[in-house]
This record gives structure tokens, C-alpha cells and sequence, in this order.
């Protein structure tokens, strides 16, 4: 009977705590996946990385094609362009959200051992998404 007893609190003091650990976890909201696609496009074109930047878009949509522009604008080894978003605002309605930011751009260019740096900020600059299946891609 004792065993019994004992193997009941046992099972409440467990209970207990693995409830507990449930609210340790922070869930991920849309409006920090959204945040995390908008830092990942910009990254991914400041690397050169033009095929990861398109998998945060739409296929075939006007930020897929913006990237294509950039990569042609970016295509010489002697062009460095970095950008830096900052994230104002996002509005987020159902499956859409609205993103209002300020990039910064930095670009350099080199020829024959001759660099120029041009620094140029946009300001109000908005970018759409959507979600599909879960992922938000810019549209």
C-alpha cells in the first residue's frame, strides 16, 4: 500500500513539472518569421547568394525578378553591394503582411586598383509577403 502511495506522488510531482517546461518554450510568432525572411533575402543578396535569396520569394513574382536584376547589376567580381535593412513596421492581415523598412545601401566598385564607395538610404521602402503552407515568402 505504501508502494502505491508512494508511486501516486511521484507521478503528480513528475506531472508537475513537465507541465512546467511547456512554458519555457517561446512560440514563434508570423510577425518574427516574417522578420527572419525579410534579414535573410537582404543577407543572401549582400553574399551573392542569389539562388538562396529566391527561395524566400514567390517563384516567378516581382521580388523574384528583383533578384535577377540584382544579380546582373551584381555580377562583376569588382561590384560589392551591401544591404541593410531596418524594419520599421509589419502589418500583419491574415495571410498577407506588409513590411515598412529603411535599407541602406553600400556599394563599392574597384577598377584597375581605383575603388569609389557610393552609401545611398532608402526610407518608407515596403516589401509584401504571403503565406503559403506555413512559409512566408515575399511576393
Amino acid at each position: 500500500m505504501r508502494k502505491a502511495y508512494f508511486l501516486v506522488i511521484l507521478l503528480l510531482i513528475l506531472a508537475i513539472f513537465l507541465t512546467g517546461c511547456g512554458g519555457l518554450v517561446t512560440p514563434v510568432t508570423d510577425e518574427a518569421k516574417v522578420k527572419e525572411v525579410i534579414q535573410g533575402f537582404w543577407s543572401a543578396l549582400s553574399n551573392k547568394q542569389f539562388e538562396l535569396a529566391k527561395t524566400y520569394c514567390v517563384p516567378y513574382g516581382d521580388a523574384y525578378y528583383a533578384v535577377e536584376d540584382y544579380q546582373i547589376l551584381s555580377d562583376y567580381d569588382y561590384v560589392t553591394i551591401n544591404w541593410t535593412p531596418c524594419i520599421n513596421w509589419i502589418k500583419i492581415i491574415g495571410n498577407k503582411a506588409t513590411v515598412n523598412m529603411t535599407i541602406t545601401l553600400d556599394g563599392t566598385v574597384c577598377f584597375e586598383g581605383f575603388c569609389s564607395s557610393q552609401n545611398e538610404t532608402l526610407h518608407n521602402y515596403s516589401m509584401y509577403l504571403i503565406k503559403s503552407y506555413g512559409d512566408w515568402k515575399m511576393s
